[in-house]
């Protein structure tokens, strides 16, 4: 297989180099339109007369926006270009390194921040505001990505998770999962919405109740600037322990039809776009995914499954209709997914499921509809309407007790009917209010039951369905004393009918440019998260004569935990960025369960499953400390790098009271990547990118071999858990692409190189019980992976 490999990797390169030398021989310059509107940061309306500037074109092109905000230029050659927008009475912006390309035109939307001194007759610097979110009211422990980084980034593999996992308080649980720690928070933690609206788990082979999974659903094709919060985030967003990803689809192409098509690791995709019709400003996009690892798997390709092959698909799409005084979306993402892991056909996995047969599928999907309406120049009115589900079958197999009988069968299903109201008002230069309800209605239904020692009978620690209501309240404020310095306060109020818990959070921001291009900034907040909702529903058999159960957690209360971040932020010139920051976190009210002393639902969420509990109290604690160094040279003149350093703490206390290292404490992770970009003949682009990254092992829990060997089945040292780490974590990944445009079409060809030196890093420890011994897995080891797009 190695060799296989070895010639894959040498095919891909010859083609590669072919590629090189065909497309100098092409040297008719080509050209694209860039088009687009520019918008009110706040109100998001249009902002006729404004200017757009391409910088450094000769002779210089530009115009000006019209009644509708739009601009268009045409003729602008292929390849990186930087803009300059600017307007009487805002902030300018600036944005750099835009790519044309001639398959597919540049349409984007472009905001401008509403000064508040004019200054007449001042010449300003642009605002460049790539490491800055795009919610005006996140001053700390966020940033907006942008889809060209989730694919310039080696390893990213197109998937925003994978690619957050580069920034500074971020590690990743495994190689095989796309699961991120957010300074030393439990994955559960992290908070999925899109289009506004809180999604369920967004990837493929991800369980109820948890955040990540091998393969994300999320199609970047799709997907257009977004944000990522790792703490003390505004009040909007609620129901979070850790951050936040708030993605955003974009609009299909109003005005010319343009399809793609791809193949490569993450699936078979055909893809298309563009107007209802000429007399329309209406648009579509819609992208079908469907799973490659059945001929990559025949190629030789070992996604450390063994010889089980995953199979997904994949369906995402938006509709976006202009009105006269607003616009309708209608969105939707939705996925399918099924493997089989069988100990019983000697199946090498590597996730840990030695001696067992495992059956698995999953199902997500989200429907949404928004209403935009604009009251008048400084209010808006955002009511969106959602339906969500997530299904999730487990059949399990112990094959060392009895392989005729089945251990485990379970099957978890959540369906979510959200409204979401928004209102928005900018009163002046100096004020803005943001004010918000949300409502969820679930119809959940769980069951699971395991075969209990003696063979005979099976127990049902799950056998329920039922409803229950959510609602969130949120209101926010952003004062500005000047073009510099602003507060931004606000409060967030939740409510679970289910018991009766509530949560109400104050939430505190504010951030001073003392001097142009440098800031400080501070950010506070309480916040809260309901359980897992299995977890309610988790019961107890009180009477195994007339197999009597009872539901011991319905009155578990939310999690909660204190922000506090303090950061100063450095902008060096227009293409470098220092960024610092330290934080303190303060958990409690996490459940804990007596049955296991050591136990806390704060180390949950890593894996394909969880454990539940019965009896479990809200009498948990947890601190994460730490602090944060990202130094970032922006992509200009074909040359970027990224370097993010973080030393951290993460501990906890059980229902014993003893304090331990949680199950996240890595305690440090440094990044560091770097990438060129250059011109091959007139018309085509090729780029190198690496990556490499060294943090702690992940904590283990010791396997007790001498009982282990008595019970023939893994049994751990409880009392031990996570006081040692496993060795440090080393990984160099690298990526290659190249781009070749050709008149009213471009190909696109990229060699992502995973674990370039073969390194073992380990991902866990089990127990064999055909060798008698406990067995190490590793994590995925040297993997070559090709990927093909087109564009037209």
């Amino acid at each position: 297989m190695k060799n296989s490999i070895i010639n894959k990797a040498f095919l891909t390169g010859l083609i590669i180099t072919t590629l090189f030398f065909s497309a100098k021989a092409y040297s008719q310059e080509m050209t694209q339109t860039f088009r687009g509107r520019v918008l009110d940061a706040y109100t998001e309306l249009p902002l006729p007369g404004a200017t757009v500037v391409i910088l450094g074109s000769d002779p210089l092109r530009g115009t000006a926006t019209n009644g509708n905000g739009e601009f268009r230029i045409d003729g602008l050659p292929l390849g990186r270009i930087n803009i300059q927008v600017s307007m009487v009475g805002y902030q300018p912006a600036g944005l750099n390194n835009l790519l044309l390309r001639s398959g597919r035109e540049l349409v984007m939307d472009i905001t401008l921040e509403e000064q508040v001194y004019t200054m007449d007759d001042v010449t300003i610097r642009p605002d460049i505001r790539k490491d800055q979110a795009i919610n005006e009211m996140a001053v700390v422990s966020a940033r907006s990505f942008t889809i060209d980084e989730t694919e310039r980034f080696a390893g990213s593999l197109g998937d925003p998770s994978r690619m957050a996992a580069n920034y500074a308080g971020v590690t990743s649980v495994s190689d095989q999962r796309n699961d991120i720690v957010i300074r030393g928070n439990s994955p559960l933690g992290l908070l999925w919405r899109l289009e506004g609206i809180e999604i369920p788990n967004p990837n493929h082979f991800g369980s109820i109740g948890t955040t990540g999974g091998p393969i994300s659903m999320l199609n970047i094709n799709h997907l257009t600037n977004s944000d990522f919060y790792t703490g003390a985030f505004p009040a909007e967003y609620g129901n979070a322990l850790a951050g936040a990803f708030d993605i955003r689809m974009r609009n299909g192409n109003n005005q010319k039809h343009e399809f793609m098509g791809q193949v490569g690791f993450n699936g078979f995709e055909l893809g298309a776009e563009g107007p209802f019709s000429q007399n329309s400003q209406a648009s579509y996009m819609a992208n079908f995914r469907y799973s490659t690892m059945e001929v990559l798997h025949a190629a030789g390709m070992d996604f450390g499954t063994g010889t089980a092959i995953p199979q997904y698909k994949d369906l995402s799409f938006k509709v976006n209709v202009p009105l006269e005084r607003g616009r309708i979306s209608v969105f939707g993402l939705g996925g399918d997914n099924s493997i089989a892991m069988l100990a019983s056909q000697d199946d090498d996995s590597q996730f840990g499921f030695s001696g067992l047969d495992l059956h698995n599928s999953n199902r997500m999907g989200v429907l949404g509809v928004s209403h935009v309406h604009y009251l008048n120049d400084d209010a808006r009115f955002t009511n969106t309407i959602a339906v969500s589900g997530i299904e999730s079958t487990a059949d399990i197999f112990d094959l060392s007790f009895d392989p005729d009988n089945q251990k485990i069968k379970e099957s978890l299903g959540e369906m979510k009917y959200t409204f979401s109201s928004k209102y928005s008002h900018r009163f002046n230069s100096r004020n803005y209010l943001n004010t918000g309800f949300v409502y969820d209605f679930y119809d959940v239904s769980y069951t699971g039951m395991q075969l209990d020692p003696s063979g005979e009978k099976y127990v049902h620690y799950l056998n329920n369905s039922g409803t229950m209501g959510f609602a969130r309240l949120f209101t926010e404020w952003q004062h500005r004393f000047s073009d510099e310095l602003s507060v931004s306060t606000g409060l967030h109020t939740s409510r679970l009918f289910m018991n009766n818990s509530y949560a109400v959070e104050p939430r505190l921001g504010l951030k001073w440019e003392f001097i142009k291009g440098q800031s400080l900034n501070l950010g506070a907040g309480m916040h809260s998260q309901t359980q897992m909702k299995a977890v309610y529903f988790s019961q107890r058999l009180t009477d195994t004569l007339n197999m009597v159960y009872e539901k011991t957690n319905r009155d578990l209360d939310f999690s909660r935990s204190i922000h506090l971040v303090a950061g100063y932020d450095r902008l060096l010139g227009d293409e470098h960025r220092m960024k610092l920051e330290v934080y303190y976190q303060r958990l409690y009210n996490i459940p804990v369960a007596w049955r296991r002393p050591e136990f806390s639902l704060m180390n949950q969420g890593g894996g394909f499953g969880f454990q539940l509990f019965d009896n479990m109290e809200n009498s948990g604690t947890g601190e994460n400390k730490g602090i944060e160094l990202t130094l970032e040279k922006f992509l200009n003149k074909g040359f970027y790098y990224l370097v993010t350093a973080s030393v951290f703490d993460s501990g906890y206390r059980g229902y014993d009271g003893v304090w331990r290292n949680s199950a996240f404490n890595n305690n440090f992770v440094f990044n560091a990547l770097a990438g060129y970009e250059w011109r091959v003949g007139r018309n085509s682009l090729l780029s190198v990118d690496l990556k490499t990254v060294y943090a702690g092992g992940h904590r283990k829990l010791p396997i007790d071999e001498e009982q282990s060997l008595a019970d023939n089945a893994l049994r751990y040292i409880w009392s031990e858990s996570y006081n040692e780490r496993f060795p440090d974590y080393f990984r160099l990944n690298g990526r290659i692409t190249f781009r070749l445009n050709r008149q009213s079409f471009d190909h696109e060809w990229g060699l992502d190189l995973q674990n370039i030196t073969n390194r073992q890093n380990v991902f866990v420890q089990n127990w064999d019980n055909n060798k008698k011994e406990a067995v190490t897995h590793y994590q995925m080891g040297f993997m070559p992976m090709m990927t093909y797009r087109i564009y037209f």
